[in-house]
């Protein structure tokens, strides 16, 4: 794991990622970028639906459904699942999508984020995760294969959909495999949103982590210039598929950037000069409002100064 203390020592340390590679050069791979305010070890770059019991018995589904009927209005212009588990990620809700960036600084912003609510721990050392994705792993958000992943969020027929244990009765032949029951009722639900989709589904792609370019109608997607990992299953809907388990032939490789607690305050001062601040981050009235308390002060007689 490399250490930078700078933004220069930051930037010649992801030069090096694209001149070497993650683990050894590949063509044809694009880098992504994600900021966490402190090193989670092995959870690390981990999506919210894999942590707690989110995926036992159908939890994931009934939490999908009730932000469903709870927040219809909200939901209203989603033409799709994979849109609908955005919109839940912005409000915070687990999902099995994780919010990354094309844009290296947009990372190290939210590792060293300083919350002036106190909303974040800012004890510790943050860590920038760089993701190195093969262009095979990337796609729109209006994939098949987006399609397929994202509606494991509403799966919830009362066979578990256990790939491995499919592809162990049938093999990997796609005909055979789109008639078990299991994956009809998956079709069921991906048919709701595509009715044209055919029972073709690779098995494959239900095990595999894909990056996602999202519709670029959220402003904070926008400015941050957002894209998405999304995690299918490991064996079976109650295991998340990870880095390393994934069915794809080229892998998405990660690797961590540390900034030290000690380096946060002087690459903060770095960011703002280069006009990474909260207000342009989050380009709405939660920024704003964050950005007054932080340069300005939260009492009335600083607030205009």
């Amino acid at each position: 794991m490399e250490e930078i203390r700078s933004v220069a020592e930051y930037i010649e340390c992801l030069k090096g990622y694209q001149r070497s590679g993650l683990c050894g050069y590949r063509p044809d791979v694009r880098y992504y970028y994600r900021g966490e305010s402190r090193d989670y070890g092995a959870t690390s770059g981990q999506a919210m639906i894999g942590r707690g019991n989110w995926l036992e018995g159908h939890n994931e589904a009934k939490l999908f459904r009730e932000c469903e009927r709870r927040l219809t209005d909200e939901f209203l212009d989603c033409k799709s699942t994979f849109e609908k588990l955005v919109m839940m990620q912005h409000y915070g809700i687990p999902t099995r999508i994780l919010d990354i960036s094309l844009d290296p600084l947009v990372a190290l912003f939210f590792a060293l984020y300083l919350d002036p609510r106190g909303r974040k721990d800012d004890s510790g050392d943050g860590v920038v995760l760089a993701y190195e994705v093969p262009e095979n792993s990337i796609k729109n958000y209006h994939s098949d294969a987006v399609s397929v992943v994202s509606n494991l969020a509403v799966y919830s027929h009362y066979d578990d959909l256990d790939v491995e244990k499919i592809c162990r009765a049938h093999g990997k032949e796609r005909k055979e495999f789109n008639k078990d029951d299991a994956v009809q009722h998956l079709l069921h639900e991906i048919k709701a949103e595509k009715p044209y989709f055919l029972d073709w589904i690779n098995p494959d792609d239900l095990s595999s982590v894909f990056c996602v370019h999202p519709l670029l109608t959220n402003p904070r997607i926008k400015a941050q210039q957002g894209a998405f990992l999304l995690f299918g299953l490991k064996g079976d809907q109650h295991h998340l598929a990870t880095l390393e388990s994934s069915k794809q032939k080229e892998k998405i490789r990660m690797r961590k950037v540390r900034i030290p607690h000690s380096a946060k305050e002087n690459i903060r001062g770095e960011l703002q000069l280069l006009a990474r601040t909260v207000d342009v981050i989050y380009p709405d009235w939660d920024g704003v409002s964050d950005y007054f308390a932080r340069f300005y002060g939260k009492t009335a007689d600083n607030f205009y100064k």
